[in-house]
């Protein structure tokens, strides 16, 4: 084999596993698969519109922002378990899952951006994308 030959090995770019188990389900929330990456920047953008105010009222507001986390997990599923809709989510979980669920699909969207921006400032792989 040449000697010049040289592997640029992307697999160092992928986070180490982080498994959520959900009603009986294991998902691993390490990584946003690209093919839902701006779907799930958008509903995050949109939640966090909502003020601490809003969601604490438990008015119309905090529903809508509820049922948008919802949304936000039963999209992040769907790439492996297209059956995780958002009536399978009202129908297996509890309020307080969806919430934490939510908060590690958005770490890793920032950790994905972060290695990214790492990247493109360096131009090299980064070697650990665990944070």
């Amino acid at each position: 084999m040449d000697k010049d030959f040289q592997v640029l090995d992307l697999d160092l770019l992928r986070p180490k596993p982080e498994i959520i188990k959900i009603a009986g389900k294991s998902v691993d929330v390490s990584f946003i698969p690209c093919g839902i990456t701006f779907d799930v920047d958008k509903i995050i953008s949109e939640i966090q519109q909502f003020s601490e105010e809003d969601l604490r009222n438990n008015g119309e507001k905090a529903e809508k922002a509820f049922n948008m986390t919802i949304r936000l997990c039963s999209l992040f599923c769907s790439v492996k378990y297209p059956d995780m809709s958002e009536d399978w989510f009202r129908a297996n979980t509890s309020p307080t899952q969806i919430q934490l669920f939510a908060e590690k699909i958005q770490k890793s969207l920032v950790k994905s951006y972060e290695a990214v921006e790492g990247y493109s400032k360096n131009g090299e792989p980064a070697k650990d994308q665990t944070g």
